[in-house]
């Protein structure tokens, strides 16, 4: 997983980012692909390694763990980069 950059409100969390998730087996760090408005907060679908897709329900104002680089290493980011 790229650097951390702390604890984050799952408000701010945005498709591209990437955030650590324990789905039973430990924390493990995923890619936000969707992010959907929920009753009690919000519907997140990650992506993991192998490409398979997953749903969570996160409740409003639920502290989650994100990434500092995970946009600036997408292919999307608006800003030209190449590793040295």
């Amino acid at each position: 997983m790229p650097e951390a950059a702390g604890n984050d409100r799952i408000e701010d969390v945005t498709p591209g980012d990437i955030i650590a998730v324990d789905r039973g087996s430990g924390v493990q760090p995923y890619k936000v692909v969707f992010k959907d408005s929920a009753d009690t907060g919000h519907v997140l679908t990650f992506e993991d390694d192998d490409g398979e897709t997953f749903q969570l329900e996160l409740a409003a104002g639920t502290m989650v763990h994100r990434s500092l680089q995970s946009k600036w290493e997408s292919p999307q980011s608006p800003t030209a980069h190449a590793e040295r």
